[in-house]
């Protein structure tokens, strides 16, 4: 007796230290006994009730269920848990506890199986810890890293905006000096084309002058043969074709020389230099600038349809405009030219108008739409669905920061597949200054 006494005497002893050694880390520690209808806590440590809010003797014998019912996720990880103790595999899992308090932590818990000599799961053995400041350091960890991903994204989209920025201030030198180098031989033919045409009626008085002339004549045999040689002269040259047709060639002469000019005005005007200030600016006339600039990428593809309602000046950087216009018109252009239409089915829409302090630009096309998960993307740097060599994804990135960062406007997007795709700008009127102080 005296031994089975001091063999219990020892075991127990064994047993306090053991309690004593997982009470003293913060470490939780809970064995449970795998009975139905739920699992029973037969042993917990110091640490996992004072986390939870209870005292251990609240917990001991007591379903595992009134611990996981505190937790986020419970009862959809049970499943897992008990096919892959009964696997006899450890089962991990992460979840947010509220404590009898109210309050809140995550935990973090390994659940290993006991099984018995015929096999069969009996106990597990879950060892958790509270992964709270872990969390929190991975989550801003993560923040650093996204914030460091968009200072990268932003220093680049800047840089590119900038080469872009200083490629087209070459291209509009480039296209004003070609412009002016036009503007020379188109008036030199507008000079003679006007000089042609003014010689060209006093032709045609002469014409008409030779008649009576001719009826003034003695009526002798003479005069009847120089009626005849006139008449064969007239027949032979197409005189009469020539006093019909070559006015309307004039007209049609003048008005090609009014087009070019006009052309060539939208490109001086399209390519002046960007001072970067803010001034007041006619946005339809800027519009139809840029689609004269414009034409070549959509005039086979669609019929541009424009609505105009009259605006008052808006204060605005109108090169940075006009490079929004241009972006968004040649993405209409491609996407009804990748819808497989042609101008009698591609349709561009452009209407503006006056909403409060807002002035309203609808661009809008019957193209190939835009599929819903890339609409969010849309305005994120290098991305775009053209192929390689049609588009670098930097067009609508640009876009936005020319009208929402240094206008102070709003861009939004409306797109259905196989239905086409609506730009909805909105810039206030008085300026980016006005919007800020307001």
């Amino acid at each position: 007796m005296q031994g089975l006494r001091a063999a219990n005497i020892a075991l127990k002893e064994q047993l306090a230290l053991r309690d004593h050694a997982l009470d003293t880390t913060s470490t939780f520690f809970v064995i449970t006994r795998q009975v139905a209808p739920e699992p029973v806590i037969l042993y917990c440590n110091q640490a996992m009730a004072d986390q939870h809010g209870f005292a251990r003797e609240e917990l001991l014998g007591k379903s595992i269920k009134l611990l996981t019912q505190m937790t986020r996720q419970n009862p959809d990880h049970f499943p897992g848990l008990l096919a892959a103790l009964r696997a006899g595999r450890t089962y991990n899992y992460e979840d947010e506890v509220t404590r009898r308090d109210g309050t809140r932590f995550w935990i973090g818990v390994s659940i290993r199986p006991i099984f018995d000599n015929a096999g069969q799961l009996t106990h597990a053995v879950s060892v958790g810890a509270d992964i709270t400041a872990k969390r929190e350091e991975a989550r801003k960890k993560q923040e650093l890293q996204d914030e460091l991903v968009r200072e990268m994204q932003e220093r680049e989209r800047m840089t590119l905006e900038l080469q872009l920025s200083q490629k087209l201030e070459s291209v509009g030198r480039l296209a004003a000096g070609i412009a002016h180098e036009i503007n020379t031989p188109i008036q030199y033919v507008f000079d003679s084309v006007h000089f042609l045409r003014s010689a060209f009626t006093d032709l045609n008085q002469l014409l008409d002058g030779w008649q009576p002339a001719l009826d003034a004549l003695p009526d002798l045999p003479e005069r009847a043969a120089l009626r005849l040689e006139i008449a064969r002269l007239i027949e032979i040259h197409d005189i009469d074709f020539a006093r019909t047709e070559v006015p309307k060639a004039f007209e049609r002469t003048f008005h090609g020389i009014e087009r070019v000019s006009t052309i060539v005005k939208a490109m001086k005007e399209f390519a002046h230099p960007d001072s970067g200030e803010q001034s007041p600016a006619d946005l339809n006339h800027a519009l139809q600038t840029t689609l004269l600039v414009a034409s070549n990428e959509y005039k086979y593809h669609a019929k541009v349809l424009t609505e105009f309602s009259e605006l008052p000046p808006v204060t605005c950087n109108i090169g940075g405009l006009n490079q929004v216009f241009l972006n968004l018109l040649v993405n209409a252009a491609h996407a009804i030219q990748d819808a497989g239409k042609d101008l009698a089915s591609g349709e561009i829409k452009i209407s503006t108008a006056l909403d409060g302090d807002d002035a309203v630009i609808r661009i809008s096309d019957n193209g190939c739409g835009v599929p819903p998960e890339h609409l969010s993307k849309l305005y994120d740097p290098f991305f775009t669905t053209k192929e390689v060599g049609r588009g670098t994804g930097q067009g609508l990135a640009i876009t936005h920061s020319i009208l929402v960062d240094k206008h102070g406007g709003d861009i939004g997007v409306k797109s259905r597949v196989g239905v086409g795709t609506e730009f909805v700008l909105r810039l206030p009127v008085a300026g980016r200054a006005a919007r800020s102080a307001a």
